[in-house]
């Protein structure tokens, strides 16, 4: 069998995956890691913390660097504030707080003084979407990709695993403008070797298809995973994207994928109105339309409950990205007859 050169660069990617998710390691263990590299390499690294336990984000800076954390208790505003002046003063800020809070409390800021003036600001969303175990909807933030992703000029991150999430630390700080980057809380599956080869911007074909695609971000990547196992088990041929970076979002991959693959699957763990769902949905509703299924918390507020408890209760696991799967292909086979009927017509008549 003859395979193109883009297919053969899009398949060496297999190797650089775990043939087990037995280990796990929290994305903030690894963002700690990669900051204090980068801090060491560059003096002008700060960060500032609001209402988020300052051992959570800043134990090993802390200890490393005390004149360069800092502490603004409850005021994610003036936190974002404070930072965007940094900034201006060649200062490279990184700020944390609860990714609801950084919404709800520093919304304005982050659009006026940061994307709007183009800050070389990061915006560290910690407990980022639906997949916290205590709390419950006021807590889970299921609107932060919809409602930042309106932002001008803002570049969202939204990493799979702890070496991911490293690799992004580190590209996000030597970006030079506005970034936010999705942290999720609970300790999640490494799905990467650490020789993986991160490219900013670019989403990751993690496995080749041609059946249909499933495209999917941060936490739940794991779970497409292990759906695209159970649909090989059925016999289909699935392709899988992890799309890290939101925005802006690998367009070319996308539209290769609805043109080659004719069915779609979002996964995320945020809202499916505006989310990743959606910006899929207007890239290949406006350049090639196909049968999308998106998965996701379904425009309904959060509760508390174990993890997998919540993927359960909001269908974000593995059998309900296969149920969506199946359907995305049911779509694309019945538009496909539909098509074969109306061709065969036109071809019988006098």
């Amino acid at each position: 069998m003859r395979y193109n050169k883009a297919f053969l660069e899009r398949t060496k990617m297999m190797k650089y995956l775990n043939k087990s998710l037995s280990e796990v390691k929290p994305m903030y263990q690894a963002y700690n890691e990669a900051v204090i590299e980068l801090a060491e390499q560059n003096e002008n690294i700060v960060v500032l913390y609001a209402d988020f336990p300052s051992d959570s984000v800043g134990e090993l800076f802390k200890k490393k660097y005390p004149k360069r954390i800092y502490d603004f208790g409850i005021a994610e505003a003036n936190m974002i504030t404070v930072a965007a002046g940094l900034a201006a003063g060649g200062k490279i800020p990184l700020t944390h707080c609860h990714g609801i809070f950084a919404l709800g409390r520093a919304y304005n800021q982050i659009r006026q003084n940061v994307a709007f003036d183009k800050s070389n600001v990061k915006i560290v969303l910690c407990n980022s979407g639906m997949l916290w175990t205590f709390m419950g909807g006021s807590h889970q933030v299921i609107e932060d990709i919809a409602a930042l992703r309106a932002i001008p000029n803002l570049v969202i991150i939204s990493p799979a695993d702890a070496v991911e999430t490293k690799k992004v630390t580190k590209e996000a700080v030597n970006y030079v403008g506005p970034v936010a980057l999705r942290l999720a809380n609970p300790s999640t599956p490494v799905i990467f070797k650490e020789d993986y080869p991160f490219r900013f911007g670019k989403a990751t074909v993690l496995r080749e298809g041609k059946d249909l695609t499933i495209i999917s971000t941060g936490i739940l990547v794991v779970e497409s995973l292990k759906a695209a196992d159970i649909l090989a088990g059925q016999g289909f041929n699935t392709r899988l994207l992890d799309v890290h970076t939101i925005k802006p979002i690998d367009q070319d991959t996308v539209l290769r994928a609805a043109r080659e693959t004719g069915a779609i699957v979002t996964v995320e763990d945020g809202n499916i109105l505006g989310g990743l769902g959606g910006a899929v949905a207007e890239i290949v509703g406006e350049h090639f339309p196909v049968p999308i299924q998106r998965v996701g918390v379904r425009d309904i507020f959060g509760r508390s409950g174990t993890i997998e408890e919540i993927k359960t209760a909001y269908q974000l696991s593995a059998p309900f990205i296969v149920n969506a799967a199946q359907q995305a292909m049911n779509q694309k086979r019945d538009l496909t007859t539909n098509k074969r009927k109306k061709i065969k017509s036109h071809q019988t008549q006098p």
